[in-house]
């Protein structure tokens, strides 16, 4: 997959849409609408500022058949928690860069989480 063609490479691209992606320009529904079709999208959350906005472009994706990833912006704590709840319920098979904070430790745990994370059934994030 390659990220972000650029509007200058996509002529030279176009003849293999479904493997390019757009990360950067997608901070809300409208963002999307206006851009050229690709086969993926890259949800960063917290470009999206409202909760509702980032549902509505996850369910506009969905119905392009888009293939959705997610990554943070190095979030931590309850923030880093929201987006991998966010990619678990989602887009829990496509690649991510949201993995638990203990895969970050010089030592890995011998029991890490596995893909896709559990999501709680408490209310609200964290």
């Amino acid at each position: 997959m390659l990220e972000d063609p650029g509007f200058a490479g996509l002529p030279t691209l176009s003849t293999d849409v479904a493997r390019l992606s757009w990360d950067y320009p997608v901070k809300a529904l409208a963002d999307l609408i206006q851009l050229p079709k690709t086969g993926w999208l890259n949800i960063k959350p917290s470009r999206f500022g409202l909760l509702s906005e980032l549902l509505r472009t996850l369910e506009y994706a969905q119905a392009l058949g888009l293939k959705l990833y997610g990554g943070g912006q190095f979030e931590l704590g309850v923030g880093r928690t929201q987006a991998q709840q966010l990619a678990a319920l989602f887009y829990p098979d496509g690649p991510n860069d949201l993995a638990p904070a203990d895969f970050n430790m010089l030592e890995l745990l011998e029991l890490l989480p596995s893909s896709p994370l559990t999501v709680t059934d408490g209310v609200g994030f964290g």
